[in-house]
């Protein structure tokens, strides 16, 4: 569940550091990202060649028709506000409100860009962008970097992801693949026409490579089963591919919020950053200031000077090669995160293989950290604990079953974790 209180206190706490002016220059444009990051809605692109399904699928997400099919609008961004209006941005930068939902008042401006802004609480953990482009492959790329600067996670809408769209998709860079996912969508239409589970099989390969993962959705299903009273036809939701594509997306968004706490934590317990008073006179609050620049600057002096604390048994680590464990994250990424999944919907008994997967990503950093000869002594002993949790893969393997399969994955994404913290150092 996540912890909300606990979110807000590292909110308030990054905060008060800020307003305190005590960080050093490098640090305070690191809070503030964080701070950007933590007080904003995880956002997701949905991206794909025109008439994809896009405005569709994000009807979907929010259950309703909000969106006009075949309306022609330009690159559209669903947000959350309190009161419903349209913010059109025009091709010169100018910007127009306009009051409710009047998608055809909001065209009469001509617009290159839109904001939808409403009062749905979806919209409060993740905002959702429909890419537009005239189908040109000159737009298409420059869409395509334009919006991966602005993307958490992607959705890539297509029936075939063919070579063309392969060929647009290479320009997304590595760091976002692995935060994004193919949907086949109109999967009905494929379904009727015998060539859904082909298809599917077709790019199983491309897709392990390429994304995260892939969704087969029956977008317009899926939308149906939104009643007008705001009830959801929970069979039906599930039965189109929408509920489970929508409860991935979720969860890969709080996954991605824990860690983004989890680094503010680590900022803040590494600059000593406390909770902010409660209530406080102002030569309190004067002498709290005075107080975080003290620390700060000797955090920042034991950082610069290592020497003058050479009794420290906790010294910071430098990661020197920060390619290898950047390398390695993204790998687990990509492994850990679906083998913990698959663990996690194990029946009784249906372990076989997952031990197995388990041992070889090891096996496979084990390797990867054997042959590095950076001289990087981070590296060095990590791959002590990589060796050490080859020997642990290898014992879960010889007792199998299901919690063996589970404490494997689970022991990949802790791997993850401290490389992360290791990078973050």
């Amino acid at each position: 569940m996540k912890d909300t209180a606990s979110d807000e206190d590292v909110i308030e706490r990054l905060q008060f550091a800020l307003a305190a002016e005590a960080l050093p220059k490098a640090a305070r444009e690191h809070a503030s990202l964080l701070l950007k990051r933590l007080s904003s809605p995880v956002r997701v692109s949905v991206l794909g060649l025109p008439g994809a399904g896009k405005s569709e699928l994000l009807n979907m997400f929010i259950g309703q028709r909000l969106l006009p099919k075949d309306s022609k609008l330009p690159t559209t961004e669903l947000t959350y506000g309190t009161v419903e209006r349209i913010v059109v941005t025009d091709a010169s930068g100018a910007r127009q409100v306009v009051d409710g939902l009047d998608f055809e008042k909001a065209r009469a401006f001509s617009p290159a860009f839109m904001r939808v802004e409403i009062p749905i609480p979806l919209l409060q953990r993740i905002s959702l962008l429909e890419v537009v482009t005239d189908g040109s492959s000159t737009e298409f790329q420059s869409a395509i970097d334009w919006a991966v600067r602005r993307t958490d996670i992607a959705l890539w809408c297509t029936q075939t992801f063919g070579p063309a769209e392969a060929k647009l998709w290479g320009r997304v860079p590595d760091s976002l693949k692995d935060h994004a996912f193919l949907v086949l969508s109109k999967a009905d239409v494929l379904s009727a026409k015998s060539a859904l589970t082909s298809r599917i099989a077709d790019l199983e390969t491309i897709v392990s490579e390429e994304f995260h993962s892939l969704f087969a959705v029956a977008t317009l299903q899926a939308i149906k089963a939104h009643g007008a009273d705001g009830e959801v036809d929970e069979a039906i939701y599930h039965a189109s591919g929408g509920g489970a594509l929508s409860a991935e997306i979720l969860r890969h968004a709080e996954r991605g919020r824990r860690a983004d706490v989890d680094s503010a934590h680590l900022f803040l317990a590494r600059y000593q950053i406390k909770s902010p008073p409660k209530a406080s006179s102002p030569h309190k609050v004067v002498e709290e200031k005075a107080e975080a620049s003290d620390k700060a600057a000797q955090t920042s002096a034991a950082v610069a000077e290592p020497q003058r604390d050479s009794g420290n048994d906790f010294a910071e680590e430098i990661v020197e090669n920060e390619t290898i464990f950047l390398d390695s994250v993204r790998f687990l990424r990509r492994r850990g995160d679906g083998l913990l999944q698959a663990a996690t919907d194990l029946g009784r008994g249906k372990a076989d293989g997952i031990v197995e997967q388990c041992v070889d990503a090891v096996e496979h950093l084990v390797d990867l950290f054997s042959d590095d000869d950076s001289g990087c002594t981070v590296v060095d002993a990590f791959l002590d604990d990589l060796t050490e949790a080859s020997d642990l893969m290898v014992l879960m393997q010889v007792e199998s079953g299901d919690a063996s399969a589970a404490d494997a994955a689970t022991l990949l994404l802790q791997l993850r974790r401290e490389m992360e913290m290791k990078l973050a150092a």
